[in-house]
């Protein structure tokens, strides 16, 4: 009968299939991603004497989050990516700083070893991964940035991803601009 593979025909799809599962993983046993920084920025020139513009974006980002089901308290990881967006068509930005916070305000990791130039419409993302709960569900990022000309201030977001059994968990939550100043 034409299109009736057998148990030789099931087996060997079943062995390559195995044997492709296999390869892929280990193609894509890197070292976990942390940031497109080096990617995509570069060193920045000598900060002007008086930037145009500028100042400090504050992000909440949540690497768990209490569940609070069936009266019992458990927690779900999740993965946050902060992407900062240049949204001047015409003018670079400088980011003088990317540092997160964990829930108590105690810095966990500073993302940027120099000031970076971001080019016109460029973006940058840093990663914390799924398995990196060190900031907790209080966690949050401080950017700070110039411009030596007048351009609107960056946009700046974080997405949190997770799964908690068959559920997938999703949201983002917006960065929000300092008045006050804050530490260099």
């Amino acid at each position: 009968m034409r299109g009736d593979i057998g148990w030789q025909g099931a087996t060997l799809a079943i062995v390559l299939f195995g044997a492709g599962l296999v390869v892929g993983s280990y193609s894509h046993a890197t070292d976990p991603v942390h940031s497109t920084v080096g990617e995509r920025l570069q060193p920045a020139p000598a900060a002007p004497a008086e930037p145009a513009t500028g100042g400090t974006i504050y992000v909440p980002v949540y690497s768990m989050l209490q569940l609070g089901v069936a009266n019992r308290a458990s927690t779900v990881d999740l993965a946050a990516t902060v992407s900062v967006r240049n949204v001047s068509p015409v003018h670079a930005i400088t980011l003088e700083s990317v540092r997160y916070y964990d829930s108590v305000g105690k810095q966990v990791r500073d993302y940027l070893s120099t000031a970076s130039t971001l080019p016109a419409m460029g973006s940058v993302e840093f990663v914390i991964q799924r398995s990196d709960t060190t900031g907790g569900p209080g966690a949050n990022f401080l950017v700070r940035w110039h411009a030596a000309q007048r351009v609107d201030e960056p946009l700046v977001e974080a997405i949190m991803l997770g799964q908690s059994g068959n559920a997938g968990i999703s949201f983002s939550s917006r960065g929000r601009t300092l008045t006050s100043p804050s530490e260099r």
